[in-house]
């Protein structure tokens, strides 16, 4: 049974480096008299994270280094990569290690008992600092032993994987077991201290709110919370919240020998099978709705603890300065938020227009041509114009949070670092309002009655401009997507947004028409990235190539170098 935060692992021997011991030895003083003015939680935060840190302060050993000569070419090939397969930024990395890996082991012949996990460890992280998904002359060396020791593991898994949960293919439990490996390698390589933000505001939550639903258990309650903030803070996406599932279930999974992934072997059935109950748990949306407009405050103050460091605790302890601080960091959050949007834009317009292209050619001229014997210039170039200058129409319409929306955070910042005197839990349910059979089908018969509405009249007024059949549906469907980037680029507008947003007549009547685009359009973009074959083109036709010609430049370079410091006179 899967265990949330009710057991605590081993600490860390703590090795302390000589040029920082003044400011470690000032927090590890106040370690042993935990503040009296701040929560239990908090106090608990600041013990693990200044753990971390003081870990991290002697760790000096040599850096992975690249040739920066072709990295513009692996980035230019990333951007075009991502714009393909449309994902959330957060999300690009751990995408970028999955594919990667998957590419490696196809090209070095598989899942073979003997495959040389030391090329396809160095391989990857070369790969990843060329596409500046990871910084250059940073990773510590020794991050490439412990990527093989990962993948050694997972190799060792898949190969002797021999247990299928029922009515799951070998194909789906290894792009699976996939998802998880690079959610580890990524945490490896670039610790986002995740587990230690999502914990506090697990904590908090449950100190301040009550779930008051009574058909769930306590552990399922606790699991779904856990997951929920996973969803809405550090914005995880299903493969890391496996991962980190695993991790409560094997608790010494990232130091796992050849018998614990034996033992995962043997259970594999059962844990697949209860981390997707959990992960597909029927109300997750409306809980996650329900904690989503908590995380704007721990997004402030995760940004805030990363820039004090062991600073930290001596800031929390000063109310006045705390305050300034959050202030000075919400604004720099929202113009942060606000380029964030414009990227989000561009990225949406170039895949829109891009595919939209590709599919008139494929799709709209070939059918004018053949039952019209010509092409149909007008509506043609509307559906290539048109959903691209809407997506750029709408998103520069998008706002960011203000003034107001800071002091908010201000005040919630203050319930999670500091004791309140009331003690009472606020009570909430995400049980669906019944409602009236009869209301609910009136309801239903309406938006029916909207969709009809709407795609009927677009569908005649597109018949008078000269649209085929063909086309009044492509049209429909990159509309649909249009409206649905929109929505998604709004969303990350808001993510810091905690006051509530007024709703103008105009605003609810566009939220009204459009709805039934939204919807077509989510359905289509599930659908569109299953079957999204210009990733298959990108991974083996071009990728694998273009990576193989940077790498033999970067061996070259690296001869080159090694042949000019021969040729230099060391005086003697």
């Amino acid at each position: 049974m899967i265990t949330i935060y009710e057991s605590k692992k081993e600490e860390k021997e703590v090795t302390i480096g000589k040029a920082d011991k003044e400011l470690v030895n000032e927090y590890s003083a106040k370690k042993n008299k935990s503040n009296s003015k701040l929560n239990y939680f908090t106090n608990e935060f600041l013990e693990e994270y200044e753990n971390v840190l003081s870990v991290d302060i002697d760790h000096v050993e040599g850096k992975i280094k690249v040739s920066e000569v072709f990295s513009g070419v692996a980035r230019l090939y990333e951007r075009l990569r991502t714009t393909v397969e449309y994902k959330g930024e957060h999300l690009l990395r751990r995408n970028a290690i999955e594919r990667i890996i998957k590419r490696l082991a196809w090209e070095k012949g598989g899942l073979r008992a003997n495959v040389d996990t030391k090329k396809i460890s160095d391989a990857l992280i070369k790969e990843l600092i060329w596409a500046r998904y990871l910084p250059n002359d940073t990773i510590a060396l020794s991050k490439k032993r412990e990527v093989e020791t990962v993948l050694k593991k997972y190799f060792y898994l898949l190969n002797n994987l021999d247990t299928l949960p029922q009515e799951v293919s070998l194909s789906k439990a290894k792009n699976w077991i996939w998802g998880v490996a690079s959610s580890e390698i990524e945490d490896l390589l670039d610790p986002s201290n995740r587990d230690l933000y999502v914990k506090l505001m697990y904590e908090w939550f449950i100190n301040y709110f009550d779930w008051k639903d009574t058909q769930l258990d306590e552990h399922e309650k606790n699991i779904q919370i856990f997951l929920a903030i996973h969803r809405a803070f550090p914005k995880s996406d299903d493969p890391i919240m496996r991962y980190h599932l695993l991790l409560s279930e094997f608790l010494n999974w990232q130091d796992a020998n050849k018998e614990d992934v034996n033992k995962f072997i043997v259970n594999f059935p059962r844990l697949y099978d209860e981390i997707e109950s959990h992960l597909n748990f029927r109300d997750r949306y409306i809980l996650y709705r329900k904690i989503q407009k908590h995380a704007a405050a721990f997004e402030i103050l995760k940004t805030i603890a990363e820039d004090e460091g062991l600073g930290f605790r001596k800031l929390l302890s000063r109310k006045k300065k705390l305050e300034g601080k959050i202030r000075d960091v919400c604004d720099l959050k929202y113009r942060q938020i606000k380029n964030r949007v414009n990227r989000g834009i561009v990225r949406s317009i170039v895949y829109i227009f891009v595919t939209k292209v590709i599919f008139a050619l494929l799709l709209e001229v070939p059918y004018e041509v053949l039952r019209y014997g010509e092409v149909l210039y007008l509506p043609l170039s509307i559906n290539i114009i048109f959903p691209s200058l809407m997506m750029f129409v709408i998103g520069i319409s998008i706002k960011t949070p203000g003034a107001g929306n800071t002091e908010i955070l201000l005040e919630r910042i203050k319930s999670i670092v500091y004791k309140s005197e009331e003690k009472r839990k606020y009570p909430f349910s995400i049980r669906r309002s019944k409602g009236k059979s009869t209301v609910v089908g009136l309801f239903s018969v309406l938006y029916v009655l909207l969709f009809m509405l709407v795609f009927g009249g677009i569908s005649y007024i597109l018949t008078l401009i000269g649209f085929t059949i063909m086309g009044i549906m492509v049209f429909f469907v990159f509309l649909s997507l249009v409206l649905l980037f929109v929505f998604r680029v709004r969303y990350q507008a808001s993510q810091l947004k905690i006051e509530a947003e007024r709703e103008g007549l105009i605003n609810s009547l566009f939220n009204f028409i459009t709805l039934p685009f939204i919807n077509l359009g989510f359905y289509l973009s599930r659908g569109l990235a299953k079957l999204n074959f210009f990733t298959i083109i990108l991974d083996f036709i071009i990728e694998a190539p273009l990576k193989s010609i940077i790498e033999i430049f970067e061996e070259w370079m690296s001869y080159i170098r090694e042949k000019r410091e021969d040729v230099i006179e060391v005086p003697e």
